[in-house]
């Protein structure tokens, strides 16, 4: 008999990183999965990750951003703390696996390219990246007198695997513009990810349609939703007045003519993984 418990999806977030192009274009940051991956395997994705129960734990000195009770809800989460741990491990996933930490000092300072490339933030991003505990990575902030910058966030939809996957996530989508100070620091991680991209939506999407990489369902979708923003500031106002479509996402698979397709809940052509 089947453990009920185990199709249960685990909780995980996941941050669009947006930036202005050289050529006014809004660029989104793709990572490509390493293909040893035992989840999408050598594609495309946004940084990001599982949500710790410790994330939910994050000190209140440590953050800011929205009330933690309206956000709950905006979230379609049971309990305050869920939110911000929701939040906190986007930031945190972002980090180990981009290297850009929407942070700043307890007074307001941007963190700049220089603190990030610090002894100090190396070596934080490297505990994260061999998977040290949560609670570390808080004692850390503190040490280092640093606000996560929740409110950076804008939530922006909220995609469920569809049922009888091997592995199924509940993911939180998230966009924020990247730092002034940190435009050009983002890198992979070398462990989870092999390159780092930053495309515009429509070029990502064109070199995906030609193979030329490979971008999952849910990572196309919302790509073709960047695509109606002009500008990173845009997309990122858009979601922080709630005018996306964050209503809960749960594709089916379909069979047809013997190929396993995926198909939108709300509609739209079924197709590949």
């Amino acid at each position: 008999m089947v453990d009920a418990w185990t199709d249960l999806p685990t909780p995980a977030a996941t941050v669009m990183l947006l930036r202005d192009g050289s050529e006014g274009d809004l660029e989104v940051l793709l990572l490509e999965r390493v293909l040893r991956s035992d989840f999408a395997g050598g594609a495309f994705v946004f940084p990001g990750g599982k949500v710790d129960p410790q994330d939910a734990q994050l000190p209140r000195a440590r953050w800011r951003g929205p009330d933690p009770v309206v956000d709950a809800d905006a979230l379609g989460l049971d309990e305050p703390d869920d939110a911000v741990g929701c939040r906190a491990a986007a930031i945190r996933e972002t980090y180990e696996e981009a290297g850009v930490l929407l942070a700043s000092r307890a007074d307001g300072t941007p963190l700049t390219a220089d603190d990030l490339g610090s002894p100090s933030f190396v070596a934080a991003r490297s505990a994260l990246i061999d998977h040290g505990p949560v609670e570390a990575f808080h004692d850390w902030l503190a040490a280092e007198d640093l606000v996560l910058e929740l409110g950076a966030l804008g939530f922006w939809s909220w995609w469920v695997t569809p049922e009888g996957q091997h592995r199924r996530y509940d993911t939180r989508f998230f966009v924020a513009t990247v730092p002034t100070l940190q435009r050009d620091v983002a890198a992979h991680d070398t462990v989870e990810t092999a390159s780092t991209r930053w495309m515009t939506p429509t070029a990502a999407l064109t070199a995906a349609a030609s193979d030329e990489v490979t971008i999952i369902f849910p990572t196309r979708w919302n790509l073709r939703q960047l695509e109606a923003h002009g500008s990173a500031e845009d997309a990122v106002a858009a979601a922080l007045a709630g005018q996306v479509d964050t209503a809960r996402t749960l594709p089916t698979v379909e069979m047809i003519d013997g190929v396993p397709l995926v198909q939108h809940p709300r509609g739209g052509d079924p197709e590949p993984f």
